[in-house]
């Protein structure tokens, strides 16, 4: 159900940067943000994951497919040579 703008709540940047917790604030319309998975539940994913793509490889009716919202994050250490 859509609902009508003069229903809906429009704050602005300034009411946005003293907000406490994570927010995400789509033209004027505030959205609690989910935390991130932790990487022991990403891990458990990606072997879920792995294992139904597997199972399903060879099956033209189903696919198994990862979430989109993907967060990456890059563990590595960063030599800078003179």
């Amino acid at each position: 159900m859509a609902y009508q703008n003069e229903y809906l709540p429009n704050y602005t940047y300034d009411d946005y940067k003293i907000w406490e917790g994570d927010w995400e604030l789509l033209y004027g319309v505030p959205y609690a943000m989910a935390p991130a998975p932790t990487i022991t539940h990403q891990e458990i994913n990606s072997k879920i994951m792995y294992q139904l793509m597997s199972l399903l490889n060879d099956c033209k009716n189903y696919k198994a497919l990862p979430e989109v919202n993907w967060k990456i994050l890059l563990f590595a250490s960063i030599t800078l040579l003179n």
